[in-house]
């Protein structure tokens, strides 16, 4: 058993790379869609394995299951994608609040100050761009920071300091990308790095909370 959840750990890491390297060519392929959905997949597998909270299990299956939506072209599935992870966030609010205090979160109000701003700001500066997805992105948006503030129940030190800098990463992995979806011109520069940078701060954030969760 131990080899096999070890297995899982090494498909989580080897896929994850396989993909970031990927990235590097435009288009989508089964092969492509494999790797990133397996990613995440794997993660859930090896929580599943250890008998981790179901919440954690749900939304990192989720989360897999918006990788693969999301490793396809089309708004139709950048929608689906949204979706699942809007899901993923509402299952990680209350695993965030059960594993921590919830008191903690009032005592930490210049932080939600920062996370209010931050959504606001992002908000202005996707709003033009949006179109028909203003809706669906402010739910996300909403569901995202709730998130956040949930993690901000967990303490800052030790192994449960993992959970909120994952819920960190995993914010700016998707502003960074509804930047990318919303605002940034076909032909900007900086489409060369935010593909990596999202991919990489994203499966760093599920791994940060995954073991943090379970250790």
């Amino acid at each position: 058993m131990m080899r096999f959840l070890f297995l899982l750990l090494t498909v989580s890491l080897g896929a994850a790379l396989a993909y970031g390297w990927m990235i590097r060519r435009p288009g989508t392929s089964t092969l492509r869609s494999a790797a990133k959905t397996a990613a995440v997949g794997a993660l859930a597998l090896f929580a599943y394995g250890v008998n981790g909270p179901p919440l954690l299990v749900l939304a990192l299956a989720l989360s897999a299951l918006g990788d693969l939506f999301l490793s396809r072209d089309g708004d139709r599935a950048f929608l689906g994608g949204m979706i699942a992870f809007l899901a993923a966030h509402l299952a990680y609010v209350p695993l965030f609040l059960n594993l921590g205090d919830s008191a903690l979160i009032a005592l930490r109000w210049p932080v939600l100050a920062v996370l209010a701003l931050f959504g606001l700001a992002m908000m202005r500066v996707l709003w033009a761009g949006l179109g028909d997805f203003r809706l669906p992105v402010t739910v996300y948006m909403l569901a995202l920071l709730a998130m956040g503030v949930a993690a901000l129940a967990l303490p800052l030190d030790g192994v449960n300091a993992l959970i909120p800098l994952g819920a960190a990463l995993f914010i700016l992995s998707d502003s960074i990308l509804a930047l990318e979806k919303f605002r940034l011109a076909p032909d900007a520069p900086l489409r060369r790095v935010t593909p990596f940078a999202v991919w990489a701060l994203y499966w760093l954030a599920q791994a940060l909370i995954t073991f943090g969760v379970l250790w």
